[in-house]
This record gives structure tokens, sequence and C-alpha cells, in this order.
């Protein structure tokens, strides 16, 4: 994988892998590294989400030719033993030696170990491991969404691998051949600190430290203009150490056998009397003695402890442990911090719950509580106050989340100075928006003594935990997927669970129907000891499922219905809360579960708390419950949980929300909007707003001012849908309660559904050129009336600037002004940034970009001084555009990291996209068409991810523009056609532009030319540009004057530039094209020489070619 897809088997040579969907059908599931992939992604993967009506036969038959291709001397009916099905999909079963990119892994970790005690031996490791890429990971599939976080992460540990061969040679003596080669790493990578830190080291090492300095100085250049940031530490104190002399810092010629190697990125200082003192001792790590039940997994057990203790040495380390449903993941980590526990460790645990009903950002709730009671967070507490105890509601929902999540990191760091820290998450697949966040911010602690495992099953929850693997992967985490046990690990277990021997017959029996799942085991052996060898091993169907069953009928009748009460409760359940919902009297419900206790299906965690053994038996019994007495028994526990813990409003609106009926639904309005409020405190809005369609479902029930009740929910879920990053659903949520609001006739609901979203956002929130009259004649209506309050009318105005965005409607531009003047008479921050974000938005991008700097100027100051993250990056994107359209290349670039920076910082994913297409522009701009393309393809991927109305026609006109740009735009006809069904006229000129390419310039004189007229906004400039090229391709000078006069008033700028996404040729250069056409020689020269300068200001080679050659034509 490391270069193009290549293959060889045992029978001698290299393998034709067939066409590019087969070749891509293995990549795949190489990509996914022996987990299962499953067949819906698959073809979703391979189709790219529009597959034929037979996709999966095609998929079959791929599957089948490679089958044969890689075990051809596989007798017929002999099961795959490579490329195998394992449901729900297939799975690519090959040892980590037998890929290029598992021998890299190996060699790599195997040089990482070594460190420099042996930097020869290490020298010799890397470069074997670097000897085996052959090209770009995935080369013929880098460019494929599905190959994305592997290739990403496999190019990451390739820049790893070639710094610490420059460490390694540096350790080695050689210090003039690391300079030159660590000379090419800093011109590929030039924002890696650690390549600028091995050249600087190398260069002194050398005697050349005025090299070393400019080197460094070059770094600091780099680092301010592509991201607006100064020098890391590690540069900062190797700069003062040169200046200094302090030769301290410099690496030793030959290593110190069993010197540790400094951790990445940080100079290798001499250890001194004061780090002995205050750094932890590592702990000696060996197995604890438990009565627990643990077979096996001695291996897992061991790269755990490997992990820690490099945790104490070296820094923060991550372990990811993975393994279907009864693995023994829970097990497994249970063993391991006891084990960390015995040893001096401070062991914090996070549950993410399997089941509804749970607080938002449960796990870590859970985890640092306990924290808190060894290591209290002192001046923290007030930032942590979310996660500790209640916090308030409402401020800037970025700016708080950053905050609080900045606030873990720092508390993990000072309570490590005392003794290590383990925090470990398990079922992170079952984990909430807000847990995961939380956990991509933690792990990119830098220092101390902290230890991070998780676990989770891969199968479950891919989509949402591919964010936060790809995080995870940055770190390089240790990775532990948890296998069947062998036949004699079995044996033994089902020995020890039936508690008695077992022939081998039936061991191997029993493996290969479970396929070694420790939890499957333990289940068939319970049933082997109940009722015999027979029943377990061929008459009970293979289910796990229905091997419960048979258990559980087993038990009497009154400890099945408590289980069914405790299932509904959910996977754990407090026994006063069973007590107070049964329709029994405590002797008996304790006798009851007592039994379940004794049959192993529940275990007791906690005094006065009972929890199934698993998630599998609590489904089982919850779904095989009927419907009418779900309802029943939700509405008993519901009751008992009120009057015991009035205060859980999450199990409270879950529960009263399955407990549907009309005595009850106010019940369930009231706790679901508490619970929603719990969530948002925690900045879980993607919680609140579930919660509050439940909310809203339930008050159709309720009697008395209905209308006034849905549109204060829908307002409030509104807003929690715009807080998450859910614009669409917003949207349609908003044009509901304008609906609500219509209906009931009363214009202070309606006031109040048009004032619900306060929420800033960079784009259009509804379809391009499309405008909603009836919305737009509602509050103009609205704004008619006299008595409304300054607020109420600023944000009112605001609204109608969102709905007028990029018309020729003057109301847009009047309101814009209006909404300034009043929100500078009010006191209120968020109201004041609102109004300069609505007169930026009806200021022309491209005739008015000082006045928009201005504005921007004065907004980001006003977002700085109180926090409003979402208007501090609106401000910044405005800085950027304005800069594009006056010419400042260096600002828009500098603008342009700045947003990425605060997008990445304070997880705004929107922005994050929207910085990704002003990449693709700005290497549009310098002719690199492949990266172009690159980042606008992970664009388009984070908004379809997030449920955006732009992603498709960003995937449209990003690639028609590039085409556009190379001449090539008849490639891109069939899309074309396709585009102006969906899009419009808008498409009209591109469609022209396109047949003419493709030689049929007939069918493009037939078209309507010049007759639609595009709107006065950000992409008028460009779309203009397509059409003056058909006006010059079909000759027709009667259009071209009309094109001159609307393009003449921009003709310094790059077309389209002023929105830093799109972006086409000098405005100059159409214009001389358009002149040279009407004869007019002059005016043409003329522009072509501005075309020429603006091209080379911006750095742009391919358009100073085409103005040089057209200026001397």
């Amino acid at each position: 994988m490391l270069g193009p897809l290549e293959v060889e088997v045992d029978t001698g040579g290299t393998v034709d892998l067939g066409g590019p969907r087969q070749r891509a059908v293995l990549a795949l599931l190489l990509s996914a590294r022996g987990e299962v992939v499953p067949v819906g992604r698959m073809i979703n993967d391979l189709w790219r989400g529009a597959a034929p009506p037979r996709a999966i036969a095609s998929l079959q038959a791929y599957v089948s030719n490679l089958r044969r291709l890689l075990e051809p001397d596989r007798e017929r009916r002999v099961p795959a033993r490579v490329l195998v099905t394992a449901p729900p999909g297939y799975a690519l079963r090959v040892s980590a030696d037998a890929v290029d990119a598992g021998r890299f892994e190996a060699m790599l970790g195997q040089a990482r170990s070594v460190g420099s005690a042996d930097p020869g031996r290490a020298r010799l490791l890397l470069g074997g491991a670097l000897d085996l890429w052959r090209g770009p990971a995935y080369a013929e599939f880098a460019g494929e969404p599905w190959a994305q976080p592997e290739v990403t992460r496999l190019e990451e540990l390739r820049f790893a691998a070639r710094e610490l061969l420059l460490d390694a040679t540096l350790r080695s003596g050689a210090a003039a051949e690391a300079a030159a080669e660590a000379e090419v790493l800093t011109r590929q990578a030039p924002l890696r600190e650690e390549s600028w830190r091995l050249l600087a080291l190398a260069l002194w090492r050398a005697g050349r430290q005025g090299d070393a300095l400019a080197a460094l100085r070059r770094a600091r250049e780099v680092l301010a203009e592509e991201l607006g940031l100064d020098p890391g530490p590690a540069l900062v104190q190797l700069e003062l150490a040169i200046l200094g002399q302090r030769v301290d810092l410099l690496p030793p010629a030959t290593a110190e056998p069993g010197t540790p190697a400094p951790p990445p990125g940080e100079a290798a200082a001499a250890p001194t009397e004061a780090d002995a003192s205050s750094r932890p001792e590592p702990p000696t790590l060996r197995p604890a003695g438990s009565d627990e039940l643990f077979i096996g997994r001695e291996a897992e057990l061991a790269t755990l402890r490997r992990t820690a203790a490099e945790a104490v040495i070296a820094g923060p380390r991550i372990a990811l442990v993975s393994g279907e449903a009864g693995a023994g993941k829970t097990s497994l980590l249970a063993r391991f911090r006891a084990e960390l526990a015995a040893q001096g460790w401070l062991v914090v645990v996070g549950r993410c719950p399997e089941v509804e009903g749970a607080p938002p950002a449960w796990a870590w709730v859970e985890a640092l509580r306990q924290l808190a009671g060894e290591a209290p967070p002192g001046d923290l507490a007030p930032t942590l106050a979310p996660l500790l105890g209640e916090g308030e509601l409402g401020g800037d929902v970025a700016a708080g989340r950053f905050r609080l999540h900045q606030a873990v990191v720092a508390w993990l760091r000072a309570a490590a100075v005392r003794q290590p820290i383990a925090v470990v998450l398990d079922d992170l697949h079952a984990a909430d928006d807000e847990t995961l966040l939380l956990v991509r911010s933690v792990v990119e602690l830098a220092d101390g003594a902290v230890l991070f495992v998780a676990a989770a099953r891969p199968a479950d929850s891919r989509e949402r935990l591919t964010e936060t693997m790809a995080a995870l992967a940055r770190r390089t985490p240790r990775r532990i997927n948890l296998c069947g046990l062998s036949p004699a690990e079995v044996e033994r277990l089902v020995g020890s669970v039936a508690r008695t021997s077992v022939d081998a017959e039936t061991v191997a029996a029993l493996a290969e129907r479970t396929g070694g799942n420790p939890f499957y085991v333990c289940e068939s052996a319970r049933l082997l000891a109940a009722e015999g060898t027979l029943v377990a091993t061929s008459e009970v169907p293979e289910g796990v499922r229905d091997v419960l069953r048979r258990r559980l009928n087993r038990l009497p009748p009154p400890a099945v219905a408590v289980l069914r009460l405790a299932a509904v409760v959910g996977r754990e359940a407090d026994v006063a809360t069973l007590v107070a919902a049964a329709d029994t009297d405590e002797a008996l419900l304790v006798e009851a579960l007592e039994a379940g206790l004794a049959a192993g299906l529940l275990t007791e965690p906690a005094p006065g708390r009972v929890r199934f053994v698993h998630g599998l038996v609590r489904d089982t019994v919850y779904q095989d419950l009927s419907q009418l007495r779900r309802v029943r028994m939700h509405a008993r526990v519901a009751a008992a949980t009120r009057r015991l813990r009035p205060g859980d409003y999450p199990a409270l609106a879950h529960h009263y929300a399955r407990a549907a009926s009309p005595e009850t639904a106010p019940l369930a309005v009231d706790y679901a909007v508490r619970a929603a409020e719990l969530a948002q405190r925690r900045f879980a809005h993607d919680a609140a707003a579930e919660l509050l369609s439940r909310a809203v479902d339930a008050a159709e029930t309720i009697s008395g001012d209905r209308d006034a009740l849905r549109v204060d929910l829908l307002g409030r879920l509104l807003r929690a849908q715009a807080r998450a990053g859910a614009l669409t659903a917003a949207r349609r949520t908003r044009a509901e309660v304008v609906d609500v609001a219509v209906a009931s006739g009363r214009d202070e609901l309606l006031v109040a559904a048009f004032t619900a979203w306060t929420v800033p956002t960079p784009w259009l929130t509804r379809p391009y050129g499309v405008v909603d009259r009836r919305i737009v004649d509602l509050l103009a209506r609205l704004l008619r009336r006299g008595d409304l309050e300054p607020p109420v009318r600023c944000r009112l105005l605001e609204a109608l600037t969102v709905e007028l965005d990029g018309e020729a409607d003057p109301r847009g531009p009047e309101a814009g002004r209006e909404a300034l003047a009043i929100s500078r008479g009010l006191d209120d921050p968020e109201l004041r940034a609102l109004g300069l974000a609505a007169r930026v938005r009806t200021l022309s991008y491209e005739l008015a970009a000082a006045q928009r700097r201005e504005l921007a100027l004065e907004l980001r100051d006003l977002a700085d001084e109180h926090g409003l993250v979402a208007y501090r990056w609106l401000a910044e994107q405005v800085i950027g555009q304005a800069a594009a359209a006056l010419n400042e290349p260096a600002e828009v670039r500098a603008s342009v990291a700045r947003q990425g920076a605060m997008a990445r910082a304070y997880q705004l994913n929107e922005a994050w996209a929207i910085h990704l297409t002003s990449r693709a522009g700005l290497a549009h701009v310098a002719g690199d068409f492949a990266t172009a393309w690159r980042y606008y393809g992970e664009a388009a991927t984070e908004m379809r991810r997030q449920g955006s109305l732009h992603g498709e026609s960003l995937d449209y006109f990003a690639g028609a523009i590039l085409l556009l740009g190379q001449r090539r735009l008849g490639e891109y006809l069939d899309a074309t056609r396709r585009a102006r069904e969906t899009f419009g006229p808008i498409v009209d000129d591109l469609l022209a532009l396109a047949l003419i390419e493709s030689g049929r310039a007939d069918e493009a004189r037939a078209m309507p030319l010049g007759e639609h007229c595009y709107r006065p906004d950000y992409f008028r400039s460009l779309l203009l540009t397509v059409r003056a090229l058909v006006v010059v391709a079909l000759e027709r000078r009667d259009l071209a004057q009309s094109v001159i006069d609307d393009l003449l008033p921009v003709r310094d700028q790059l077309a389209g530039f002023s929105t830093t996404t799109f972006v086409a040729r000098p405005v100059a250069l159409t214009l001389g094209e358009l002149f040279r056409l009407l004869g007019r020689t002059e005016e043409a020269t003329r522009h072509f020489t501005l075309a020429a300068t603006v091209a080379r200001r911006w750095g742009a080679p391919h358009w100073l070619a085409e103005a040089t050659a057209a200026s001397t034509a």
C-alpha cells in the first residue's frame, strides 16, 4: 500500500488485480486493517453514494475474483482464508508482515524502542522501513474519501520515521548527512517544527552555528506567514542555547546505552537533580492478584503495561482496545486498572452509556468527578462546573466549550505532577458527540505522565467515530484488537465456568460456534453445565440471544419480572428505584435479584445497585417486552425516579417520553426541557436537540395554549440545532415554527419565531439563489409595526438581511444599515456584533471591500473583548475576503491560516469546511490543481457529513472552476448537463463553454446566451468571466459590451476570489480578450498588462503566462 497497489502470491509473481473498482475493493479492505467492512459501507464508498441497482451483485463478483487471485491453490468449497465473509460484510485476514504498511510500522516501532541507546541499529531499521515506500500511500486511491484517514495516518508516520532517522543519523555522528536530509524535509513539510529543530541541531553540530540560526529564522518566518504563530518552546529553547553557547543541548555523537530518547519535538536536555526529584518514578507493572475469572489476554496486558511505562517516562500515551461485543474489553480494562492502582497510579474511569436517557458527556462527568475526589481542580473549578456541577446556561458556545476543554487539559497536567494518571473510557462506540469532542481535545495534551485508554466496538458507530479516531491516530496510539480466545483458553474457561472437565471434541465445537468470544463461551458453558453437551453444542441455535432466552426461561417467574423491570431502567439500576417501581414487596424483589445474580445475569457493582453482566443481556430482556408492557413499565419507573431523584432530569425525560400518554405529556415536556438545558450547559447541543424534538412530539397532546408552547419549544429546538451545526435541520425547524405562528394569527408568536435563531452562520442558511418570498413578506410586515423594542427590531432586521443576502432587493442593505445603527445604541455585545454582521453581509464583497474590512476589524475587537468566538471567526473570514478583493496575497494567506487555527481550536465544523475551500482557492491561484482538488474534496465530504445545504453544489462548481482554469471543461460536459437540471440557468454559460470545448459549438450557439441575469453578489465576476469566454469563443460581439460594462469596476481583481472559496483568472485578462474581439487593440493591451501585474502579485504563473502571451499576440 506504500505506493501503487501490488500483490504477490506464493505461486510467484505479481498478480493482475483487474479493473479500478475491483482494485478499490481490495484497497478498501486493506485500509480497514483486518476489521470487518459492512457491505453497505463498501457500496457507498466504492460508488460514492450513487450505487447502481445491481451494486451488491457487482461487489460479490469483485470479491469472488479477488479470492481466486489471492488464493489460487484453494480448492472449491473450501472457505476462503484471506478475503473472508464476516457479517455484516467482508474482511481481509492477513498478517501485518504480509503488508508493506504493516512491516513499515513494525520496523518503526522497533526503531522507537531502540531509541538513542543504539542509533546505528535505529538507522538500519528506519532506513529499511522507509525503503518500503514506492510512492504516496494508496497512490491510486489517495483522492477517495474512504482512503483519506489511512493515507493521512501513514503519511504522518512516514514523516515521523524520517525525523527519527535524522535524529539517529545525528546521534551517530553524521551531522553533515543529517543536515542535508533535514534541509529536504523542511522544504517538503515546512510547518513541522521538529524538522526545523533537527536541521538547526545538525548545522550546529557540524560547526555551522550561523547557518543554524538562519534556519531557525526561516522557521519563524514560515510559521508566521502560514499560520500566524510564533515558534514553539523547542525551537525557542534551541535558538537561545545557540546564542548562549549552551552545548549541553547538543546530542552526543554516540549515545550511552540505556539512555531514553527524548519525546518527539523536545530537545534532549541533560537531566538534572531537580528533574529527578520532580519526575514520578516509573511504576513496576505486575499482574494484580484477583479472584475474578480472567483467562488469556497475556499479550494484550503486556502491551498495556509497556504503554503505561512509556507514559511515565516520555509523556502522554494512548491505548485503543477494540473487539466485538463480548470480546472481554471491559474485563481486560478492569484487570489493567487494578494493576495500575496497585502500583500507585490514580485511575479514573468513565463509561459511555449504551442506553438512552443518560446525561450528556456522562463518561467524562463520571471520570472527572473521581479525579476531583483525589486531586481537586482548585481555581479551575468554576470553568469545570458544567462537568462537575451544574454550570451556567448561555454565552458563546464555541468559547465556552474551548475554555471547558482547556481547563480539563490543564487539570490533568497539574494532577499528573503528583502521580501518574490513567483515564479509562469504556464503550467509546456509544459516546455522544460532546464526549467525543472532549476526547479529541484532551488527547492533545503534550506533557505529563498521563495514559488514555479507550475501548470500543469497531463495527459500531463507525461514521460518528471517524474524526475522533483520526485525532487519536495523529498521536500514534497503541492498538490492541481482542480476537477470539485460543482453543486451549476456551477449554480453561469452559472448565472454570462449568466446573467440570470437558472433552476435546466438545471444546472444539464450542470454540467454533462461539469464535472464542469469551462472553459467548461463558454463556455456552453455563448452558452445558445446566443441560448437557448435546444441548450446548447442537440443539440450541447459534445466536447468543437464543442462549440467553433459554437461560431466562429457567428462572422463576418473579425473577424474570424483576429483570424486565431492571432492563427498562437501563444497563445499571438502583435497587431503591426497582423497589419503588415494582408490584411486589422489597423482600420478594431482593430475592428475585439474588436469583439473577446467582444465574450470572447480574452483577453488583456497588452496594444498592445491580448491573447486567453485558449489554446483550439487557437488550435481549428489553427487546422481548411488548410495546404495551414497555410503556406501562416506563411510567412506573418514571414515577419512582421522580419520588427518589427529582433532579435526575435526563432519566426522567427518557422514561416519561416512553410512557407517552395525555396524562404524562406535560411531565414529558417539562423534563425534556430541563434535560436539554443540562445538555446545553455541557455544550452537548446535539443531545439537547434530540430531547427537544421529543418535547415537541409530546406537546401535541397537551391542552391549553398549545400554539405558544409549540413556538417556545420549536424555538429552543432551532437554537440547539444551530449551535450543534445542524443548519439544514434548523432551517426546517424555523419553517415549522413560522407556520405555527402564522396559523395562530398572533404577531407576538411570529416575532418569537423569527428571533429564535441567535447563532451567527458564515454561509447561506438557504439554497443559493432561492428567496423565500413568504418569509420576506412576513418580516417586512412585522417591521412596519411601531411598537417593537430596539433589540427585537434589530434581530428582525438581521433576519431580513439573511433572507435577502446577495439579492438586488434594496430592502437588504437598508435593513443592514438600520440594524447597525440600532445595535450601536445597545449595551448587549452580542446584539452589537449581530448589527455589525448584518451590515457586513449587505455590502458588496468586490466593490465595498475596504468598508467591509473596517467593520470586520471592529467586529473582531468586540468579539475578542467579550469572548464571542463565532463572531470572531466571522470577522476573520471577512478580513480575508476583503484582502482578496484588495489584492493583498500575504494578508489573505495569513487570515486563512488564522481561520483554520480557530476552527480547529474551537471545533467549528462548518468553519473548518469553509477554511478548506479557502486553502483550495489559494492552491488554485498558485496553479497547484491537484492540491486544490484535494482540499475541495475534503470540504465537500465534510459538508455532506454535517448535512450542509452546500455539499453537492460545492462538489460540482469546484470541479467546473478547476477544469475551466485548465481549458478542460469539456471533460465535465455530462456533469454540467446534470448540474443544469439541478441548479438552473446559473449553469447556462458553463454548459455552453463545456459544449464548445467538446467540439459542439453549434449546440452552444443554440442556447439562450446572455439572457440570464446574474445576482449582484460575490460570484458575479466569476460567472461573468465564464460568459465572456463563451462570447469570445463564439465571437458574439453583440454581447461583449454588456459583459465589459459589468466587469470593468473589478478589473484589478481575481474573478470571484472575494469569497476566497472559488477563483478564476484575472478579470483584466478576460477584459483584454473582450476588447480584442471588438477590435479595440489599445484597451486590450492595457488590460493584458494589468492582468500580468495582478498574476505576478499573486504568484500565479499559469495566468501570468496567459497574460504575457495575449499581450504579445
